[in-house]
């Protein structure tokens, strides 16, 4: 069985977040959503925006002012102090870093050069995309038809994305998903290893975050619903990543244009 992933500057940005760069800690990156929390501007890490050294900078000196030793902290510990000072990453910004790095290593490209914020006319706007970018980059960016392009499932390649448009209960949540690796058979996908940041109902408080999982292809020929979903040690129906995008009102495999 033949093997691909993404490459190796994109998995070591993939490892730091699955494992924070605190010194003898073994830490996931928490998932936070700004617009869900109501924040506007702040810094990058104060966001869900921000890369994984930035998110420990900001951890230390908040640890700081509030006179907490990190060190002194165990792994649990430092996952709640995170989460309790709304430090972590959202889905389209951990997409975003992984695919900036995809993007250089491939193509010598710059992803800020690549992507398209369409039916942006406001000059100041305008400005605000180009320098801070990882923060105005969403799910409906990446995923617009100027930035990506649909891809079927036999054709999958690390560096797509699976896209879940107006998911959840309410039909409100956009979520996205990137790929990592995949194991091919007779030239056919079998096993699709994603990534992404996001919180289950069942996860609690703190238990959230980016993290893996995987899609072992049973029929070629069904669609991405009809596969065996795993994540978290739960299948499918189980799987709340599957749930999600059962609940979906579009769910489809994007790759950046840039990436052709």
């Amino acid at each position: 069985m033949l093997e691909e992933t993404l490459s190796q500057p994109a998995l070591a940005i993939v490892k730091k977040y699955l494992e924070l760069p605190f010194s003898n800690k073994k830490v996931n990156c928490p998932y936070f959503n700004n617009s869900r929390h109501k924040v506007r501007g702040g810094f990058r890490a104060t966001v869900g925006k921000g890369l994984p050294e930035e998110i420990v900078e900001e951890a230390i000196i908040e640890s700081l002012k509030q006179k907490i030793d990190l060190e002194k902290l165990n792994d649990e510990q430092i996952k709640k102090f995170l989460v309790d000072n709304n430090l972590g990453i959202d889905c389209s910004a951990l997409a975003y870093y992984i695919l900036q790095e995809e993007l250089k290593f491939k193509k010598n490209k710059k992803i800020i050069k690549q992507i398209i914020f369409p039916n942006t006319k406001n000059p100041f706007r305008k400005l605000i995309n180009h320098l801070r970018p990882a923060e105005n980059v969403s799910v409906q960016i990446l995923s617009h038809p100027q930035n990506s392009q649909l891809i079927k499932l036999s054709e999958i390649k690390p560096g797509d994305l699976l896209i879940m448009n107006e998911t959840g209960l309410d039909n409100k949540i956009n979520h996205i998903l990137i790929i990592t690796k995949i194991k091919y058979q007779n030239n056919q996908p079998q096993n699709i290893t994603y990534l992404h940041s996001f919180r289950w109902r069942t996860d609690g408080l703190y238990d959230h975050g980016v993290r893996k999982g995987v899609i072992e292809i049973i029929d070629n020929s069904e669609n991405l619903l009809n596969q065996k979903w795993l994540e978290n040690e739960k299948e499918n129906n189980e799987n709340e990543t599957y749930l999600h995008a059962k609940m979906a009102k579009k769910l489809f495999i994007k790759r950046l244009k840039a990436l052709f």
